[in-house]
């Protein structure tokens, strides 16, 4: 059994790494904690990241993390509106419950049946358009083919800008291209990651 420094469990949180230590060394099972880690003089901690997400401070967490914030889900059919305007985005199926971060635009790297492409994410209701349900649509540049029924993972590591509404189809078009633009620097600026 593995857990944090600051663990807690049972009723009221009565539990600690002290108490399932002792549990298990009288059960004969494994058991190690893992120490108190700090980065910049703070305490790294799944409350800590995931706030940051939520405030769209990808670039640190991904700091905290050591790697990008992973989505992952199935690609579903959906309006195929970013066809139309020559940005053909998929429409990731995520699971409840997932944490999704800030809605807004994301610079991401997307594994696809083992290779990596950059892509622009939109994460959030489409205001353009008139949504009202939060969606996760990334464009992988570079990228020719049917990602129908595939499984996609998102590793996003900048939030480029906050979601909002356009005069027209046209200048949405443009934005999304200059993100693209942004994401080919910012990507090329990261290590690689180990897939």
């Amino acid at each position: 059994i593995i857990c944090g420094h600051d663990f807690r469990f049972g009723r009221n949180g009565e539990g600690n790494p002290q108490k399932l230590a002792d549990f298990c060394r009288k059960e004969g099972l494994g058991f190690d904690c893992i120490d108190r880690i700090e980065l910049e003089g703070i305490t790294v901690s799944s409350t800590h990241i995931r706030s940051l997400l939520l405030e769209g401070q990808t670039a640190a967490a991904v700091r905290f993390l050591g790697h990008g914030h992973l989505l992952t889900g199935k690609v579903v059919d959906g309006r195929k509106v970013g066809r139309t305007l020559g940005v053909p985005t998929a429409n990731l199926q995520h699971s409840e419950g997932i944490l999704l971060p800030k809605n807004g635009v994301y610079a991401a790297r997307a594994l696809v049946e083992g290779k990596v492409y950059a892509a622009v994410v939109n994460i959030g209701c489409r205001p353009t358009f008139g949504g009202e349900n939060i969606t996760v649509e990334p464009w992988l540049l570079d990228y020719n083919g049917d990602l129908y029924g595939r499984e996609l993972q998102l590793w996003l590591y900048a939030y480029l800008r906050p979601e909002r509404k356009f005069g027209t189809t046209m200048e949405l078009k443009a934005e999304i291209l200059r993100n693209a633009d942004q994401t080919r620097d910012i990507l090329r600026a990261l290590p690689e990651e180990k897939w």
